[in-house]
């Protein structure tokens, strides 16, 4: 029969009351407070994990609204610019199209003005020739009568200023102060001294003093003769006659090329 001692077994069990109250609070209560703790670092390591994530998934969805933003705003960018690339190459176009018409327009009035330039040097010039031949020969041909009528003519003319523009005649003697003026007479033919002597008369009384003249001879003239006294100038000539026509027919040339 088993024999048991109360005692020891009392003490016994103290004894393993004690050793398990030594190991719970030496080594099992740091290992739960530990196992606690890392419980509790493992789940805030989880909520920063999933904060992350969240983070990382709204910085995302952030990211692909701005890179779709981004798309459109370059898709603007570009048909903004393809519009204005457009808009400007349109303009240029009428640019150019405007220029090529500025010169054509220009380029046509050159050649009209080059033209009416052209046909005027060429009626000036036809004028001249047919002036310079009208007078040699009518300076050849015409006989000293018609000479000695246009100096005639020319005496009339000058007694008839003395009568009808008095204002210009008193204005005319009234410069000519103190002196005795000098008449410069070109004739086409020699004046006889009966021509001199009334021209010289005819003179005298338009400037009311004695007048010198001064002649020379100018087969150009044709026929008749021309007088410059002061700032008179009286010119009863062939030469005069056909330059006065040349004149009249070179105006009505050049209206007629500017009206075509």
């Amino acid at each position: 029969m088993l024999n048991l001692d109360l005692t020891t077994i009392v003490l016994q069990i103290v004894n393993f009351l004690i050793m398990a109250g030594v190991l719970y609070y030496l080594l099992f209560r740091p290992m739960m407070k530990q196992a606690r703790e890392q419980a509790m670092e493992k789940e805030r390591l989880m909520r920063k994990l999933a904060e992350e994530r969240q983070k990382v998934e709204t910085q995302r969805a952030n990211l692909e609204d701005q890179l779709s933003d981004a798309e459109e705003e370059a898709e603007r960018i570009i048909n903004r610019a393809r519009d204005r690339a457009e808009q400007t190459r349109t303009e240029l176009l009428e640019e150019a199209n405007e220029e090529i018409e500025r010169m054509l327009s220009e380029t046509h009035i050159d050649v009209r003005r080059m033209r009416r330039q052209a046909m005027e040097e060429f009626h000036d010039e036809l004028l001249d020739a047919i002036l310079s031949v009208s007078q040699q020969v009518i300076g050849r041909v015409a006989p000293d009568v018609t000479h000695d009528a246009l100096v005639k003519q020319l005496n009339e003319r000058i007694w008839k200023m003395g009568r009808s523009e008095m204002a210009r005649v008193e204005a005319f003697r009234v410069s000519l102060g103190d002196r005795e003026p000098t008449a410069y007479v070109t004739s086409a033919k020699p004046l006889s001294s009966e021509q001199q002597g009334e021209l010289a008369r005819t003179l005298t009384a338009l400037a009311d003093r004695h007048v010198d003249l001064d002649l020379r001879i100018d087969a150009s003239l044709a026929a008749g003769l021309r007088v410059r006294l002061e700032d008179i100038v009286i010119d009863n000539t062939i030469a005069g006659q056909l330059q006065e026509l040349r004149e009249s027919v070179a105006q009505a040339l050049k209206e007629d090329i500017e009206n075509e």
